[in-house]
């Protein structure tokens, strides 16, 4: 087939930018370096030393049951992306898949929301690495409570985490892989002794379904599906990537089904032990303690902490081709979409979300709450950003197949089953009415997405034409291109200009 095709199409009468023509460096990544971004954004080692705690406090002994709630969800929230990574990729992400199906407006609310998200995971992650590193250096005698300390932990881990996404995506992606299978695997350790200090019964109070038919467990689903958010970012390289529409469907779905066994195995069991957790430390090492393998400690505060900054290196990575990609469409500043010249990376988005992480996770430092609580409600906060983005997606994926005439009954009920359960846990998150702070949460998210939409509408007003280019940098396979050649559908998506040929 011939390679014009991928310069002949557009969407709805606006042509594409093929993502392969933005700058950043092509082919930097296969199969497991797309893995690897999925994995360390989505961050096993992370949530396992956070999640389960978060999920105790919104839902107690319901925090199980949201594990579950959470993975059915993101599966069909995965497969739904699939249907459209399988046809078409970009480094907009889930914002360019809304757009293709519900418009510009809402990829950009879609992205945006997504921004939000990495942005609230770049400050918890950095907020979790302090913990984590600060319980290894206090293991080792070198800890400190003085507040300069904590600042100084803050920066080495913004630092950390803003460097290797800065030298590469490929360099990035090894490292992150790495450090997860190392920190998953100490802290299998602590989980082993869990189920070994409570004994061979079953604590069958955490599976009473009678949690399900409390809002406190779909308030936890929120962030259970954080737990896997992050997952999505696999989607960003779609500029990047070698056999990129395979890679990044595939990868989608088997992140998320590694996690969703790897979260239901380590939840039950730290639950039987959250009764005595100060929540102002770490998790993990209290967890060590009460189970009888302190020793164990020195290891899992190292390598979770090493794995908090991978965790923050995969979301600013994902981050930074966000803001790369708008900044291209015209939507935000320029300078965001400058390119290294060397390293071929998003530098000054990188170094953006860096910035906004050390500065939101030094208010944390100060505030009165405790660092882990802080990180509990940041990190609520930011899985809204998730929850919108994911659900603007997976409404406007069936509609983008019907209107390419690829929409199936099998694809029709995934997706529809994906939107029905995103917005059961979304109303239940607002009735009943949660307790104090969690009813205000997602009108704190609220407020910072409303900032964001009046941008775009202010956009929309005084600059149409750039309004309209959000959601079109996206390359179609080629085999999808010719699919839409024989159906003779090209006029769905538009054609290209009157005389773009010409001036090939």
């Amino acid at each position: 087939m011939s390679t014009s095709i991928s310069h002949d199409v557009g969407l709805a009468g606006r042509e594409l930018t093929a993502a392969e023509e933005t700058g950043l460096r092509r082919d930097a990544l296969g199969f497991w370096g797309v893995f690897a971004q999925g994995l360390a954004a989505a961050a096993p080692s992370v949530a396992v030393a956070s999640v389960p705690f978060m999920l105790f406090v919104a839902a107690g002994k319901g925090a199980s049951w949201a594990v579950i709630v959470g993975l059915t969800i993101t599966v069909l929230i995965a497969a739904t992306i699939s249907f459209q990574a399988r046809r078409t990729v970009s480094s907009g992400s889930l914002g360019t898949y809304t757009g293709n199906g519900l418009g510009p407006g809402f990829a950009y609310a879609a992205g945006f929301s997504l921004l939000i998200g990495y942005i609230g995971f770049a400050t918890t992650g950095t907020l979790g690495g302090v913990l984590y590193l600060d319980s290894f250096l206090q293991s080792i005698g070198l800890g400190s409570q003085d507040i300069w300390f904590k600042l100084i932990l803050v920066a080495v881990i913004v630092a950390l985490g803003t460097y290797l996404p800065y030298r590469g995506v490929s360099i990035a992606a090894k490292y992150e892989l790495v450090f997860e299978v190392v920190a998953v695997a100490s802290i299998l350790v602590i989980i082993a002794a869990s189920y070994v200090t409570y004994g061979f019964r079953i604590d069958w109070e955490q599976w009473d379904l009678g949690h399900l038919g409390n809002s406190a467990t779909f308030i936890a689903a929120v962030s259970a599906v954080g737990s896997y958010a992050g997952f999505e970012s696999v989607a960003s390289l779609g500029a990047e990537a070698r056999d990129a529409h395979r890679n990044i469907a595939r990868s989608l779905l088997r992140v998320v089904l590694l996690l969703g066994v790897l979260y239901i195995i380590a939840t039950y069991p730290q639950v039987l032990f959250f009764d005595g957790i100060d929540g102002d430390n770490a998790v993990l090492p209290q967890l060590a303690d009460a189970t009888g393998v302190s020793w164990v400690n020195y290891a899992v505060s190292a390598a979770v902490a090493v794995a908090f900054i991978v965790f923050v290196t995969a979301v600013t990575t994902a981050a930074a081709r966000s803001l790369f990609t708008f900044a291209h469409e015209g939507a935000l500043p320029r300078p965001l979409a400058r390119v290294h010249p060397t390293y071929k990376t998003p530098w000054v988005g990188i170094a953006l979300i860096g910035v906004l992480a050390f500065v939101f996770s030094t208010v944390a430092t100060f505030s009165s709450a405790g660092r882990l609580v802080f990180e509990v409600y940041g990190g609520y906060v930011a899985t809204w950003g998730f929850l919108i983005s994911y659900l603007l997606v997976v409404i406007a994926t069936p509609i983008w197949l019907y209107r390419i005439k690829a929409l199936t009954p099998l694809r029709l009920a995934v997706s529809s089953a994906a939107t029905i359960a995103l917005g059961y846990v979304i109303f239940s998150n607002f009735y009943p009415v949660p307790e104090f702070p969690f009813n205000i949460l997602p009108f704190i998210f609220g407020t910072f997405l409303l900032g964001g939409l009046a941008w775009y509408w202010y956009l929309k007003r005084t600059r149409p034409e750039v309004a309209r280019r959000i959601g079109t940098i996206q390359t179609l396979s080629e085999s999808e291109q010719q699919r839409l050649a024989d159906e003779g559908i090209l006029e769905v998506l538009g054609e290209r200009p009157a005389g773009a040929e010409a001036a090939k």
